[in-house]
């Protein structure tokens, strides 16, 4: 250790580097401890990015894959038998939603089914009626449409196909994954580093 050290060590608690001959924990040694303890936080925030972009990955990837999926289904001809604005209210002091109220029905292999479902998902609620006049006025009832159904469960079935844009914009969160898993490694690098180098002193 340098020769200012001794006069460090008067200061602070001791050392335990035999050139200062004090015990405790000089400057350098505090340095040292300090810059490993930067390292474990960031890594930490590098893991922490890399867990959230890879939730995103999975969930926009199964939106994909799902979207895909529905696209190679059996078409089959569909009567529209019901359409009409649903409506629900969760409690008195919640304002009422509404929804698409959609029944069709199709025959699949002989056998006959009804569907609900626009699209894979629950048909959604809005709090505003306009939302659903658009598809009010698209589904009539005695309507002839086409539908797909999903050969491995012929009663689930849909009219629309969900987008497979999320497919299109997983990389944003792959920039997540790459960069946060990039500065953990980093950080577990240097402080093997400084372990290697610490042993050696």
């Amino acid at each position: 250790m340098c020769s200012w050290g001794k006069v460090l060590a008067r200061i602070v608690s001791g050392c335990k580097h035999q050139s200062c001959g004090k015990r405790g924990m000089c400057y350098q040694t505090r340095m040292k401890e300090h810059r490993h303890g930067g390292l474990i936080y960031l890594s930490l925030i590098g893991l922490l990015l890399a867990i959230m972009g890879g939730i995103f990955v999975v969930w926009l990837g199964q939106g994909y894959l799902s979207a895909r999926e529905t696209r190679s289904w059996e078409k089959v001809s569909a009567e529209i038998i019901e359409s009409k604005i649903g409506e629900r209210k969760l409690g008195p002091s919640v304002s009422r939603e509404f929804c698409h109220d959609l029944v069709y029905e199709y025959q699949y292999e002989g056998k006959f089914y009804r569907g609900t479902r626009l699209k894979r998902r629950e048909n959604p609620f809005f709090k505003e009626q306009s939302k659903i006049a658009g598809e009010l006025d698209r589904f009539k009832p005695g309507q002839s449409v086409e539908a797909f159904v999903n050969p491995r469960d012929p009663s689930e079935a849909l009219i629309d196909h969900e987008t497979k844009a999320p497919g299109y914009s997983i990389w944003f969160p792959g920039l997540f994954v790459i960069g946060g898993l990039g500065v953990f490694w980093g950080a577990i690098l240097k402080m093997i580093s400084l372990k290697r180098i610490s042993k050696t002193e």
